[in-house]
């Protein structure tokens, strides 16, 4: 082991445990058992610790710490008491909020933001594309020219003509696929270009 490492891990043990120390009489102090006094310090410690890891809630959950800790310290009574036990009372509903209410909620926030019209790519994390919208009705004025022009993506198969087309369109729709330029690319085994031209072709 490293001895930045060592030196990183031991600080951390260290400052958890004054910090536990601290917050663990406090807890006692507030009115809490020996039994259940245990739980305070280590749910706002791992509160604390998680935040910064993932970087969410980093001054909250520090500064709370940082609270409870200076009030462990201080000669706590009549009013001061109260609003720290009842600070300490609802440090844990407030930890399991923002550790996991929050972060789904954001989640959701982010996927319903995201346009109708856009899916994800191939990968599984990649970036969002706009999803292939072709005009049904409109066809290029050079698109038989630049389909005369490229040569064919399979020579032996024979010339593809309309009539070709529009039964391999039958085809895909009685199987239950929806008939695009793709599906017919697919289904001749051509490019996905290709497979528009035919599907032009047939209109």
């Amino acid at each position: 082991m490293k001895t930045d490492t060592l030196l990183k891990w031991s600080a951390l043990l260290a400052a958890m445990y004054l910090s536990y120390s601290a917050e663990y009489g406090l807890a006692l102090h507030c009115g809490f058992t020996r039994y259940t006094a245990p739980a305070f310090p280590i749910a706002l410690d791992l509160f604390m610790v998680w935040s910064v890891r993932q970087r969410r809630n980093v001054a909250a959950s520090v500064m709370a710490v940082v609270a409870f800790n200076v009030a462990a310290h201080l000669p706590l009574s009549g009013r001061w008491l109260t609003a720290v036990t009842v600070a300490a009372s609802v440090a844990a509903p407030l930890i399991v909020w923002a550790m996991h209410v929050r972060p789904r909620v954001r989640v959701s926030e982010r996927r319903s933001a995201i346009p109708a019209d856009r899916e994800p790519s191939d990968g599984a994390n990649g970036p969002h594309v706009a999803a292939e919208r072709l005009p049904e009705s409109v066809i290029p004025d050079d698109l038989w020219q630049d389909f005369e022009d490229s040569a064919p993506d399979i020579a032996d198969n024979g010339p593809v003509t309309p009539d070709s087309i529009r039964a391999a369109m039958a085809t895909l729709s009685a199987a239950g696929q929806r008939v695009t330029g793709a599906s017919l690319a697919r289904h001749f085994g051509v490019s996905e270009r290709t497979g528009r031209r035919y599907l032009a072709m047939a209109v």
